[in-house]
């Protein structure tokens, strides 16, 4: 049970951040009290992000107040009482489990400290017990979330912030977050927590400001606390901040249902098999401009089938892309034919994009000759001329293209992440949970932008490398997504394909789901 302490309440007062011409805060106001777990809500690119950051020390504003019981706070002296879980595991893959836990609280004298008895139960409480000494960089990446989640609870903090925490966690493991919080707040401790979860914030939060354009446009509570309600404020903050508006999402539900008609395959696996045995013998076609995803629990073997396609994961069989002009056997020259015709967009942000480069030099970071003169060099007017294209066809919510990577928001980054993927016109595009971590209104963007690259005839890239792409294959654990994006699902159960199901069979998502939940269950 978490010690009750005496807690402090925290004052924004016109906070004001800028990344070059974007406005992340734009005299942002909003108050939280000990004992209560305020929601945040808000359209990608409001400026949640950094409002966190900036309460945690990460960002200094350019201008406003932070206040702890009526005291301002620097920056610094927020970072000794704030302890913040990111929505992208800010995590050392290279320690173990036990020294991430211990980054921060190492004690001078002692040159090799150990967790102690309450860190170890702790651990084992989070599922982690059995990788205390085992380097982060090979766990997954919902292990990793967990390690940081642990991270933050073992710190002797008053204020919580958790940013998106569990869009790496099951259900099971999200509800234990969940308890974790209410103790905290219980026990006199700050809490926020930004979501994009509408039901999540509705059960767990006791109010939920809704930030738009980097100000708190109207805090919900009690009565006025419901879905519907987020929703709606959701919807018009997007539309006002330049997001997908109602008429761009209108009939994409039916205009998923229509793709994969032709008869030719984009893509065949044939006696595909891991290597390792995560999966074995898998047998699937994708057809031309379908959308087809793999689903199935951790450890299915979903994830590395997924992870094979890209070349990320060692199978041998039978993997044909196209009309047969590319196809593997799993031998090294093989492989590589095939994966050079396929786009790769992980779950981890960190790993898809260079946080150190301009938001412009990542959406043409996988390009090479598709840029250059005859002579192989490359100009600066070619290049902001392309990358300014890119972020306008991929409605990448930014003030210039110059703007660094870090300044976007969560979903303006994913934005970019398949922008750089799709850039180069693979024939197949493969993406690991695409829209974990975004609101529903870029949820609603970037399932337009899959369906118009899934289209053979589809506008998307950069000129006069249009209307190449094939099909899409996506792994995705969420039934919602699956329903609105996909048209056929394989799950997988067990490293073997359960079951086939086509999305047009079902008029609601809660049957889909019944089927799909029944098939992991190996039946």
């Amino acid at each position: 049970m978490t010690a009750a302490v005496s807690g402090e309440s925290i004052v924004i007062e016109g906070l004001h951040k800028r990344y070059g011409d974007t406005v992340a805060l734009d005299g942002l106001d909003i108050a939280v009290r000990p004992g209560e777990i305020l929601g945040i809500a808000g359209p990608n690119g409001s400026g949640k992000s950094t409002m966190v950051k900036t309460l945690a020390g990460e960002v200094t504003a350019d201008r406003g107040r932070v206040l702890l019981d009526g005291v301002e706070r620097a920056a610094s002296d927020l970072a000794e009482v704030v302890t913040i879980v990111h929505q992208e595991p800010q995590v050392f893959l290279n320690m173990t489990v036990a020294e991430n836990l211990l980054v921060g609280r190492e004690r001078r004298r002692v040159l090799n400290r150990r967790i102690d008895a309450a860190e170890s139960e702790l651990l084992a409480d989070m599922g982690l017990g059995a990788h205390v000494h085992t380097d982060l960089e090979h766990l997954p990446l919902a292990a990793q979330q967990r390690t940081e989640i642990a991270r933050a609870l073992a710190q002797e903090a008053r204020i919580f912030l958790f940013d998106e925490p569990n869009s790496a966690l099951t259900e099971e493991e999200s509800e234990d977050l969940f308890r974790r919080m209410h103790d905290l707040a219980d026990s006199g401790r700050v809490v926020i927590l930004v979501s994009h979860r509408l039901h999540e914030l509705v059960v767990h939060a006791d109010r939920v400001g809704m930030i738009v354009d980097g100000q708190c446009r109207v805090i919900l509570e009690g009565g006025d606390l419901t879905e519907e309600r987020v929703a709606r404020e959701l919807v018009v903050g997007a539309a006002t901040g330049g997001e997908a508006g109602p008429e761009d999402r209108a009939g994409e539900a039916a205009a998923a249902r229509a793709g994969g008609a032709g008869d030719s395959a984009a893509l065949r696996l044939s006696g595909w098999t891991h290597r390792d045995g995560e999966f074995s013998d898998i047998g699937m076609s994708v057809g031309l401009g379908e959308i087809v995803a793999i689903s199935g629990v951790e450890g299915s073997g979903a994830r590395a089938l997924v992870h094979s396609l890209a070349g990320f994961a060692p199978a041998t069989g039978s993997l044909r892309v196209g009309a047969g002009d590319a196809e593997t056997n799993g031998d090294s020259r093989s492989v590589r034919a095939a994966v050079a015709q396929v786009g790769f967009v992980g779950a981890n942000r960190a790993e898809n994009l260079f946080f150190n480069l301009s938001v412009g030099e990542n959406l043409l970071s996988r390009l090479s000759t598709d840029i250059c003169d005859r002579l192989g060099l490359l100009h600066p007017r070619t290049l902001r001329s392309a990358a300014e294209h890119l972020a306008e066809v991929f409605r990448v919510k930014a003030g210039s293209v110059d703007d660094p990577m870090g300044s976007l928001s969560g979903g303006n980054q994913q934005k970019v992440a398949i922008g750089a993927a799709t850039a180069t016109r693979p024939r197949i595009l493969v993406l690991e949970e695409p829209t974990r971590g975004v609101d529903v209104g870029s949820k609603s963007e970037i399932y337009r932008l899959l369906r118009q690259y899934a289209d053979p005839e589809g506008q998307l890239g950069l000129p006069g490398m249009e209307g190449h792409g094939e099909a899409v294959v996506l792994y995705c654990t969420e039934d919602a997504e699956i329903f609105e994006v996909a048209d056929r699902v394989y799950v997988i159960a067990q490293g073997r394909i359960s079951g086939e199901l086509t999305l047009s069979d079902y008029d609601d998502v809660e049957s889909f789901a019944a089927d799909r939940v029944r098939l992991e269950a190996g039946g």
